[in-house]
């Protein structure tokens, strides 16, 4: 079997202003919206097996239609006459069987003559009177590419200046294209019914049997015999098919297919902009985030201005965030291990969260980010989670300030404040470099709207910062010496490729290493020094020079810097001077 095709169907091929090869679908090998079609025969076969008939013989059927809807209860007959009409199929009894066959398969399979007897002429012709035949069909239908809505298909004949229509409502599925077809076919074997023919024809023709094809001699086309009298004469009754029916790949382009409606309303869409540390593989400014949730859910384009200049589109919300709003503070927690003192209880907008295993919480599932009364995010995770209400999550066993957010976590976060699942759609805003840190509007509008649409919502905020600020130091310790002097020492972090275990040393992920020392003994009084390494050391002297006297305890403020960025996020540490 071959070929399916990765575009989605029914969008391709209907989308030729997408894709330009969706003429040729129609006539290709696509199986793509073919597979799941329903094949009249099997159609047939389906429908006289529900309705306990099983000698019938449907191998002459060739059609097919998309689909089918049984309508009621009803019998067969009831429920076939009309699809065997629609499909172009003649039925006929022979040894109590049902024999089923297409039009466009039947083939005269001889010429036969005929002869007069006592009781008629050679040929007998009938002609339906024109008042009953219809000149308009009307096919109703659903439509596939109107998400299975009813459609209806017109054909009309063309010298009918006052048409008598006939009304066709079948519950089958079909694409406009195809109903067209088979509404023009119907139309066209509407009038060949309308011509019937009876003769006589020489006893030796035993072999005629009912369902045969034949031409008559000096009568045109082809006739299927639908009735044979025997007697003393052996006379028969038949009706000239119409014209063969051609295939769809004959029937020139499809018309074009309907767009998708737009929606009637847009909402007013619930904003979060996130300043997120730059996430694990992440390049630039990515930790600068959106989370954009909406309900009904029409899509959003996320541009931005600085200095009150033209706006640029940045990204596009293609799906709605999962977020939600505390109902309980949250108060600080652990550093580096798990929280099971604090917990998230929280309401969510849409959505579920679900629990993971311990695995899949090291590996990073569950990221989340809680905003504090500062305004800062604390990036965390979660491992349980369950719905104790409607809509309320109630989160355990946390892992804390992620991402070098300890800042933001050692605040906590107070009811009401806003919770952000930090999963595919909450995206990155793309920002530069020149974007980090200077004011910018942000504009969120429905797709396919005007820019002033009530539904805009426009934000001022400044973001990027967070991603580039080195993290702070770790595992600060302090040794004292006899004569006073202490020497402070601590472990950088990266921003950049930390989670590699196999180096003697993460990268260092700023231009170069520089640090920033702050050191009080709780007066006020402050020595700042700036080494280039992880470790610094105090003489007596100097303590005693800022501070008047080497001081109980020291109040240690370690910062990594950035050339460019500045300063980083600070750790402070106490250290007491042993008596």
């Amino acid at each position: 079997m071959w070929t399916w095709d990765a575009r989605p169907y029914p969008a391709f091929p209907t989308r030729g202003d997408l894709w330009s090869d969706g003429g040729n679908w129609r006539r290709g090998h696509w199986l793509s919206g073919r597979l799941a079609n329903a094949p009249a025969d099997v159609l047939i076969a389906a429908i006289l097996e529900d309705h306990g008939i099983a000698d019938y013989d449907v191998s002459a059927v060739d059609s097919c239609v998309t689909g089918y809807v049984a309508a009621g209860p009803g019998t067969a007959r009831e429920t076939l006459e009309d699809l065997l009409r629609l499909t172009g199929t003649v039925v006929h009894v022979a040894a109590g069987r049902l024999i089923f066959r297409s039009l466009a398969s039947l083939r005269s399979s001889r010429e036969i003559g005929t002869f007069a007897d006592e009781d008629g002429p050679y040929v007998e012709m009938r002609r339906g009177e024109a008042s009953e035949r219809p000149e308009e069909i009307a096919l109703g239908f659903l439509d596939l590419a109107r998400a299975y809505q009813p459609g209806s298909a017109e054909a009309v004949r063309a010298s009918a200046a006052h048409p008598r229509k006939e009304l066709v409502q079948l519950p089958v599925v079909l694409d406009e294209a195809q109903a067209k077809e088979l509404a023009a076919a119907m139309l066209r074997e509407a009038s060949g019914v309308a011509e019937t023919a009876r003769f006589g024809v020489a006893p030796s023709l035993l072999s005629l049997e009912s369902g045969d094809v034949v031409g008559l001699a000096e009568r045109p086309g082809a006739w299927l015999v639908n009735r044979i009298e025997s007697g003393a004469s052996r006379r028969i009754e038949a009706r000239r098919l119409p014209a063969r029916r051609g295939s769809l790949a004959d029937q020139g382009e499809p018309p074009t297919p309907p767009r998708p409606p737009a929606l009637a309303i847009a909402s007013r869409p619930l904003v979060h902009l996130l300043d997120l540390p730059l996430p694990e593989g992440g390049q630039g400014i990515d930790g600068a985030r959106f989370a954009v949730q909406a309900k009904p859910w029409p899509g959003y384009s996320i541009a931005t201005s600085r200095q009150g200049g033209a706006f640029l589109e940045r990204a596009t919300a293609t799906r709605p965030a999962t977020t939600g709003w505390l109902i309980a503070a949250l108060g600080p927690g652990p550093e580096g291990r798990l929280d099971r003192g604090n917990t998230i209880t929280l309401r969510l907008d849409r959505g579920a969260l679900y629990a993971i295993s311990r695995g899949e919480l090291l590996d990073g599932g569950n990221l989340c980010a809680v905003w504090n009364s500062t305004g800062a995010w604390e990036v965390l995770q979660f491992e349980r989670a369950a719905e104790i209400a409607p809509g309320v999550f109630e989160l355990r066993d946390l892992l804390r300030a992620q991402g070098g957010t300890e800042d933001a976590m050692v605040v906590g976060a107070p009811t009401g404040a806003a919770f952000v699942l930090l999963d595919a759609a909450c995206e990155p805003l793309g920002l530069t470099t020149s974007d980090v840190g200077r004011e910018m509007e942000v504009r969120v509008a429905p797709l396919g709207r005007a820019l002033d649409d009530p539904a805009t919502v426009t934000i001022t905020a400044t973001l990027g910062r967070r991603a580039v600020k080195p993290l702070s130091p770790v595992h600060a310790k302090a040794a004292f010496d006899a004569a006073g002097a202490v020497a402070l020492s601590w472990i950088r972090r990266t921003r950049v490729g930390g989670d590699n275990w196999d180096g003697p040393d993460v990268p260092l992920g700023e231009e170069q290493e520089l640090y920033r020392i702050e050191v009080g003994d709780g007066s006020g009084a402050v020595l700042v020094r700036e080494p280039a390494t992880p470790a610094l050391v105090l003489t007596a002297e100097e303590q005693t020079a800022v501070f008047g006297a080497l001081p109980a305890e020291l109040v240690a403020t370690i910062a990594q810097v950035s050339p460019v960025w500045g300063v980083g996020t600070a750790r402070q540490t106490i250290f007491s001077r042993p008596a």
